[in-house]
């Protein structure tokens, strides 16, 4: 009776995992790609000086995410983003429309808009590091230096 028990009880174990196979199969959903990043090519960086139009912190469905810049500059009006950092946190950036400013970046297509991938603003007297030279947007952390300890030996001077 135990062999006939056990074999019965193999055989439902194998019919259970051979049905469970293809329902798993058809309730997986497919894996969406996320939207490549622009790439950020300190080479083609550009200097531009402007005046801030308007400060944009909640940019279109279909823009880059994050704070933008329209500057008004010789060349026509510019699409400056800053990322989502550059207003908050430790060393924010302090901008507001009418503000003359110089900013550094590189220029780039998406969803094809021209923008310009901001590295750095100059804004009132002072300077702002958005981007490092890889493009990659700093943290508020990021921004500030860490403080300095003191060397010393098991936790004695």
């Amino acid at each position: 009776m135990r062999k006939v028990l056990g074999g019965f009880g193999l055989v439902a174990l194998l019919a259970v995992s051979t049905l469970a196979v293809p329902v798993m199969a058809q309730t997986a959903k497919p894996v969406k790609r996320a939207p490549a990043a622009p790439r950020y090519d300190a080479r083609q960086e550009v200097t531009l000086k402007g005046t801030v139009e308007q400060v944009v912190t909640k940019p279109s469905k279909g823009s880059l995410v994050g704070t933008h810049l329209m500057l008004a500059t010789s060349s026509g009006k510019v699409d400056a983003h800053l990322g989502v950092f550059a207003l908050k946190g430790n060393g924010a950036m302090h901008v507001s429309a009418g503000e003359s400013v110089t900013v550094v970046g590189v220029k780039t297509t998406t969803n094809k808009n021209e923008v310009l991938l901001v590295r750095t603003v100059e804004a009132g007297g002072q300077k702002y590091t958005i981007r490092n030279e890889h493009g990659a947007v700093l943290s508020p952390a990021g921004r500030t230096e860490a403080p300095r300890v003191s060397p010393t030996v098991g936790g004695l001077r």
